[in-house]
This record gives structure tokens, C-alpha cells and sequence, in this order.
């Protein structure tokens, strides 16, 4: 089997060090975790040695071969061992399989590949398959890709000419941080882009995983859904709300404060995020009498399957939660047997089903397959559930109709 860690015999030793290396510098990784020398598996304090791949269908190499060649690894090293981009290729690849080709015999994505998932594997090869999404990227987008992006350039130029109250304060802003102002949103169609679509900011005290997110990555687009809004906090002046506006995030790691917990997520780029307090939890423009702040532990992470309330997972972070997704082709697609309800059951095995975060596991691996070498930034834009009226293709509506259908899988 090929998993996380696997690496092929003829591998240096000193290669699996300069693997490391990498990973821990465009991710952010601190020194207590670098003295680990091993990579960060599924469950609570799971830590994978590198292992050497023998007796399988196909060399590691081989395997990253065949996926940069059917589209699901393009930027990846072809180095013979299997890392978090590998490992996040083979998931995809798998649940392509599950999905986009509607052949459960694979299972789900659990990123490994054994017998089953060679033969699929061999499979394309004997037929020269790609993957659909091979014909899209920045400069060739598909329709959905270029609605979002249109809406995007309709925000950044209503909000040039009339900014809200909010975005004037982030122009006052005089110190750095990863809040942009509105004159400097990049809106570059090549880059990775996320949006945050903030729903109901007149219900006080509700906090629901009722908001959408839409990724946009090589000309696709992707919806998930979750929270934009804090859940709860203990701070005296209130919860931390982030901004409207664009925010400059890199892919990392969520909970370094907890070895034992620590995953993949999106973490300000450098110094911080703005956020404006609430202490009533109901952020209107009287909250914004009170100064922005700085906050670089506002990330973008999982929420569990959906079903727990919002406080159990954010104070102030974007949670996206694992229930389901809508792909690339606008399809909904059910991720609950595998999504796991909480941190407990992450890499068990329940029902014949081995458990992931399931659609964040899904996000994630978009972000982290797509992206590469050193740049692994997402273009983060916050935006208000009326925005979308700016573009009539898309509409008021298209939030709550793309929440219904995740939330009618299950």
C-alpha cells in the first residue's frame, strides 16, 4: 500500500530530510515540531514515519507520474515520496473516481492505494484519461469560475466609489497586516481565490453554520459551507469579527498550540488579520466606534460534520464544515459517511468507512494539490450575502439555494 510517508528504496535518506525541509518552511512549521521528523497523519497524535514502499502495483514515482499526467498533481515534485501533496493528490483521485465518474467501487478517499485503487489507476492509463478539469485553468475559466470572478470586480468597484464604514476603517488602518485595502484587491484569475459569503448579520445571538464558501482554483469553482462568524468568546470587549474585504491567507496549519491536533488549514500570511469586536455578538457599524485589531490566529478550518453548534469550533475563525460539497460540474455530493462528527473518531473506521473531515478534507486538498512550489497563498475575500445582487448571474438567492441542496444530502 501507498500512503502518507511511503517513499520509494532508492530515495536518499538525505532527500527525505530535504522533503521536511519544505514542507516546514512554506507551511509554517515551528521547531518543537521539526525535532518530529515525521509527518502529520489523520487522528489525535498521529505522527507517520517515512517508510519504504516495496511490493506495491507501482513505484511512488510511478504513482505521481500518472497523477501529474491525468491532472490531479500538476505543480508536484515527481520525487518518489508520497507527502501532504502526494497523499492530497491520491485522495482527489479517489474521490473523482466516487464522484465525477460515479463509481463507488472504489470506495471513499482515504489516501491510500491499494489494490482497488490501482486497478482504477490502471484503469485510466490503459484508456489515457484526464480529468475533466484538465481543459480549465485561469486564462480558459468555466462559466461558474467567471460569475464569481465578475462579482468579485462588481464588489471592488462599487466599493472603490462608496465604501462602507467598515472598509473606510481598514483604509485608516496604519499598521501592516493581511487585511487589504480595497484600491489593492488582487483579483488575478490565476491565483487562488476563496470567498466568505456572510449571511443573517442581523439575528443577534444566532450563530448557525448557515454561511457559503465558493473556491476558485484553475478555472473551477467549488462551494462548501460552514460559519463566517464567532461562535463564542471570553475576551471583555466581545467575540473578534473579521472584516469585510480581502484577506491575504497561506496554507499551514490549524492548532499548533496542540501537537496532538494539528491539521491542515488556512492561517493569516504574516502579521494578522483586522477584526472588530462585538460584545453583544451582534456586529453593526455602532461596533465599529471601537478600534480594529490585529489578529493572526483567525484561520480557516474545519467544523466537524455540521451537526454541533458553532461555538464548539470558532471564536472568530472561518469554519467550514464536512458535510457535503458542490463540485466543479455543479454536482452536490455527499460526503457524510466519511466526514468524521468530531476529533474522536478521525481516522477510524465506522461502517466500513475510514473517516476524514470530509468536504474540508476535500478543500484542502484542492488548495494543497493545486498549489506550488514556495507560493501557496488564497486570495480570502469576506463578502455580505447582499453583495451577490451586484451580479445578476449569480443573485441574492445563490447562497441559501447553494446551502440547501449540501444540507438536503443528508
Amino acid at each position: 500500500m501507498i500512503s502518507l510517508g511511503a517513499y520509494d528504496p532508492e530515495v536518499q535518506s538525505s532527500a527525505l530530510g530535504e522533503y521536511l525541509d519544505y514542507a516546514h518552511r512554506v507551511t509554517g512549521v515551528e521547531q518543537d515540531w521539526k525535532n518530529q521528523k515525521k509527518l502529520r497523519g489523520e487522528r489525535d497524535d498521529h505522527w507517520v514515519p517515512f517508510e519504504k514502499a516495496t511490493g506495491n502495483a507501482m513505484k511512488v514515482a510511478e504513482v505521481q507520474r500518472f497523477l501529474k499526467d491525468a491532472g490531479f498533481f500538476p505543480l508536484g515534485k515527481i520525487d518518489g515520496i508520497c507527502g501532504y501533496r502526494t497523499a492530497a493528490s491520491i485522495r482527489l483521485f479517489q474521490e473523482y473516481v466516487r464522484t465525477v465518474e460515479n463509481d463507488s467501487s472504489i470506495g471513499f478517499p482515504d489516501g491510500k492505494l491499494g489494490p482497488n485503487s490501482f486497478q482504477h489507476i490502471k484503469r485510466w492509463q490503459a484508456a489515457s484519461k484526464k480529468a475533466d478539469w484538465t481543459a480549465f485553468s485561469g486564462a480558459n475559466p468555466s462559466r461558474e469560475f467567471s460569475k464569481w470572478m465578475n462579482l468579485l470586480g462588481l464588489v471592488k468597484q462599487k466599493y472603490l466609489t462608496n465604501p462602507n464604514p467598515m472598509l473606510r476603517k481598514v483604509k485608516q488602518f496604519a499598521q501592516t497586516s493581511d487585511t487589504v485595502n480595497v484600491a489593492n484587491w488582487d483579483l488575478d484569475p490565476n491565483k487562488i481565490h476563496m470567498i466568505g459569503i456572510r449571511r443573517h448579520e442581523a439575528r443577534p445571538g444566532v450563530r448557525e453554520f448557515d454561511d457559503v464558501f465558493v473556491l476558485l482554483i484553475n478555472g473551477l469553482a467549488f462551494k462548501f459551507y460552514g460559519s463566517t462568524e464567532p461562535g463564542y468568546s471570553q475576551h471583555p470587549a466581545g467575540p473578534p469579527f473579521l472584516t469585510l474585504g480581502q484577506h491575504i491567507y497561506r496554507f499551514g496549519w490549524h492548532k499548533l498550540s496542540d501537537l496532538s491536533r494539528v491539521y491542515h488549514g488556512l492561517k493569516p500570511m504574516n502579521s494578522g488579520v483586522l477584526v472588530v469586536r462585538s460584545s453583544d455578538m451582534l456586529l453593526t457599524d455602532a461596533d465599529l466606534s471601537r478600534p480594529l485589531e490585529r489578529n493572526n490566529s483567525i484561520n480557516v478550518h474545519w467544523g466537524g460534520e455540521g451537526e454541533t453548534a458553532v461555538g464548539n469550533w470558532s471564536e472568530g475563525c472561518q469554519v467550514i464544515v464536512g458535510e457535503g460539497y458542490i463540485n466543479h460540474n455543479d454536482h452536490a455530493i455527499n460526503c457524510s459517511k466519511f466526514a468524521a462528527r468530531n476529533y474522536s473518531t478521525l481516522g477510524q473506521v465506522v461502517e466500513g468507512a475510514y473517516q476524514t473531515r470530509g468536504a474540508y478534507t476535500m478543500l484542502a486538498d484542492i488548495v494543497t494539490a493545486f498549489s506550488g512550489g514556495e507560493d501557496n497563498t488564497v486570495k480570502y475575500m469576506l463578502l455580505s450575502e447582499k453583495d451577490l445582487d451586484l451580479n445578476p448571474e449569480i443573485g441574492l438567492a445563490a447562497a441559501r439555494e447553494a446551502l440547501d441542496r449540501i444540507e438536503s444530502l443528508s
